[in-house]
């Protein structure tokens, strides 16, 4: 969309980002507008809808690159404060939450790959760096709920080993499946993955709380050990 350059204020009634939504709904709006709306004002010479185009501008794949906010890269835009930023970085969470709420009452075994993927897939798939995280599930396969263990990828240390398993005995978890991403999008896992995965999966026998899998995501691809055959 053209972006305007005078303030919401001086606009027409229906080219108003909040009067357009009452009048025509959200579907008729475009990205800049929504958050323009969330934005609320602009600051001295730029529009909240300028303002907003400059948040698209600002990563490199536009609009997929909101899901990458976080505040810290947010502030560094000129205009946006502190409490912009925690504004738009809560409204992607509710966003996330909410399509994960309804994957969680749609299914209930979480042990099937393609649930526990489709489960994570919007929350790690544009992450630029590695993240590890643990599905705790009940003896149904049931999700207990979902537990970030560490960023920068899964390694083989004792005190991570420790980390997973605390947190499931917390939660009172019968069973675990593994899941980290990889930025590069390839969700084909390194030949470490698979080493590492197999030092966990005979931790867990040890423990007595079974490893069940370990996926990895990639930019809307996963690659599941266990279907592979390469859990242990």
């Amino acid at each position: 969309m053209e972006v305007p350059t005078v303030s919401v204020k001086d606009m027409l009634p229906f080219q108003r980002p909040r009067e357009k939504f009452l009048a025509l709904g959200p579907s008729h709006m475009a990205m800049e507008e929504l958050l323009a709306i969330l934005l609320r004002t602009g600051v001295k010479g730029q529009s909240a809808i300028s303002l907003a185009s400059d948040i698209l501008q600002s990563f490199d794949d536009g609009v997929y690159g909101l899901n990458r906010m976080t505040v810290d890269n947010l502030i560094k835009i000129k205009g946006i404060g502190r409490d912009k930023a925690v504004t738009l970085c809560a409204a992607l969470e509710m966003g996330r939450r909410l399509g994960e709420l309804k994957i969680k009452e749609t299914y209930e075994d979480f042990s099937q790959p393609f649930v526990i993927a489709q489960y994570v897939m919007e929350r790690l798939r544009h992450e630029d760096v590695e993240h590890v995280w643990a599905a705790m599930l009940t003896s149904r396969n049931k999700l207990i709920q979902l537990e970030h263990i560490s960023n920068g990828g899964l390694v083989s240390s004792l005190v991570e080993q420790r980390a997973v398993f605390k947190k499931a005995i917390a939660c009172n978890a019968a069973a675990i499946i593994l899941i980290h991403n990889h930025p590069s999008g390839d969700s084909r896992p390194s030949d470490e993955d698979i080493r590492l995965t197999k030092m966990f999966v005979s931790a867990g026998q040890f423990m007595g709380i079974p490893v069940l899998d370990h996926i990895v995501i990639g930019d809307n691809e996963f690659t599941s050990l266990s279907e592979i055959g390469k859990l242990s």
